[in-house]
């Protein structure tokens, strides 16, 4: 199983954009705070152009709760983020069965979810940018992780 958590994301636009990518690669999606559902935002579903109804879509009150049903599946928890002793994605042994998260497009991934991840891994970047939208993060991930 792979699993895409979103973690207070901002923009329900994101939100479409992820899954419809983890439609195309074969993803589940689980939400955690006021990350916008497709069950109750049109612009979700605008975006996603209805794929949440081939995704496997959770909704959970905390990153807690969700890290905490990743590991009752035997899911590796990573986290999409920058920090002094994180992997880059190319260097990183993912097993078959691994959750990602993505945190919010300001604050990231926060602090207390870091702490609970089995690793936490960034994407290298060579330009002026230190980070992607995390539409394309996302899809840099699922597709990397997901061979």
């Amino acid at each position: 199983m792979k699993v895409v958590i979103l973690e207070n994301i901002r923009s329900a636009y994101n939100v479409g954009n992820v899954i419809r990518t983890a439609d195309a690669l074969g993803w589940k999606v689980w939400i955690i705070g006021y990350t916008p559902s497709p069950l109750d935002n049109p612009k979700v579903r605008k975006t996603s152009l209805w794929a949440e109804e081939s995704v496997g879509i959770e909704q959970f009150d905390s990153s807690l709760d969700a890290i905490n049903r990743a590991k009752e599946l035997w899911l590796q928890v990573i986290a999409a983020e920058i920090t002094d002793d994180a992997l880059a994605l190319w260097s990183f042994e993912a097993s078959e069965d691994i959750a990602m998260i993505f945190g919010n497009e300001v604050e990231g991934v926060l602090s207390t979810t870091l702490q609970k991840v089995d690793q936490v891994v960034f994407i290298p970047m060579w330009g002026v940018k230190e980070s992607f939208n995390i539409g394309q993060s996302a899809a840099i991930f699922m597709w990397e992780l997901g061979k």
